[in-house]
C-alpha cells in the first residue's frame, strides 16, 4: 500500500472514530436529560401528592366539623377579643342561671362585665354579629353567624331549638324583656354562685353576685366581648357569611 492511501486510511479511522465518540457523547448526554426530566417530573408529582393530601385532609376535617357542629356532638370555645360583637335572639331559656362583675382580659388590656352563665341555655334563633375594617380597597366588612330559626323578633319553629350546655357570656350591655323569672337572688356574695349543683360560676368572695333558677329572656339584644361554651351546642341551619359594609340586626333575616 502506496504511504499516501496509508494516510487517507488513518484519517478515515480517526474520523469514524471522532464521528461514533461524538455520537455516544451526544447519546448520554440526552439519556443524562431524559433522567433528569424524569426525576424532577417525579419530585413534582410528589411534592403535589404530599401537598394535595393534607390539603384534601383538611377540607375533609373542616367539613367534619361542621357536621359534627351541626349534629350537636361537638364541643366548641369561642374566646373574646378587643373587638365587641352584637348577639340577638328571639328568646333564651336558661336554667340556673350565675353572674358578676368582672375585667375580661383582652389582648390589648381589660374591660368590664358582666360575667353570665347558664347551666343549660335553650335559644330560639341565634345571630352574631361582627365587624372588621380592612382597609384599601375592602374597607368595612361584617361577618354575620346564624343558627336555629331567624331571628325576626318572633318565636316561629320551637324544632329548631338550639341547646348549649355551659354557657358563658361576657357583656356590657344586654336588653330583652323578662318573661319568666324563678328564684331570683340578688347580692349574693360572688364566690357562692353555683349554677346548679356541681357547676360552679364563683366570682370574688363578698362582690355583688345574682342567680337564679331560671331567665326566659324574649328579643334579647347585647354586646358581648366574648362567649365562653364550655359544654357542647347543636346549630341547626348553620349560616356564616361576609356582608360588605356594617350588618345590623336586619341581616340576622336576610
Amino acid at each position: 500500500m502506496s504511504a499516501r492511501k496509508r494516510t487517507r486510511s488513518v484519517r478515515a479511522r480517526i474520523r469514524d472514530t471522532a464521528v461514533s465518540s461524538l455520537a455516544d457523547g451526544v447519546r448520554a448526554v440526552r439519556e443524562r436529560s431524559a433522567a433528569m426530566a424524569e426525576r424532577s417530573t417525579e419530585a413534582r408529582m410528589g411534592t403535589r401528592r404530599r401537598t394535595l393530601l393534607p390539603l384534601m385532609g383538611g377540607v375533609v376535617a373542616v367539613a367534619g366539623l361542621f357536621s359534627m357542629v351541626g349534629s350537636g356532638v361537638l364541643a366548641v370555645n369561642f374566646t373574646a377579643s378587643d373587638q365587641a360583637h352584637q348577639i340577638y335572639t328571639d328568646r333564651v331559656v336558661g336554667q340556673y342561671a350565675a353572674g358578676y362583675i368582672n375585667a375580661q382580659a383582652q389582648k390589648s388590656g381589660s374591660t368590664a362585665v358582666a360575667q353570665i352563665g347558664f347551666q343549660q341555655a335553650d335559644l330560639f334563633g341565634f345571630c352574631a354579629i361582627a365587624k372588621q375594617d380592612l382597609g384599601g380597597v375592602l374597607g368595612t366588612v361584617s361577618l354575620v353567624v346564624t343558627g336555629g330559626e331567624p331571628v325576626d323578633g318572633t318565636v316561629t319553629d320551637p324544632t329548631k331549638k338550639i341547646t348549649a350546655n355551659k354557657l358563658f357570656l361576657a357583656s356590657d350591655s344586654l336588653t330583652g324583656n323578662g318573661e319568666n323569672i324563678e328564684q331570683m337572688t340578688l347580692g349574693q356574695s360572688a364566690d357562692t354562685l353555683t349554677m346548679g349543683t356541681g357547676n360552679p360560676n364563683p366570682g370574688a368572695a363578698g362582690a355583688f353576685g345574682l342567680q337564679a333558677k331560671l331567665m326566659q329572656i324574649g328579643n334579647l339584644d347585647g354586646k358581648s366581648y366574648g362567649i365562653d361554651l364550655q359544654g357542647n351546642i347543636n346549630l341547626p341551619d348553620l349560616k356564616i357569611r361576609m356582608i360588605p359594609g356594617t350588618a345590623t340586626k336586619a341581616s340576622c333575616v336576610s
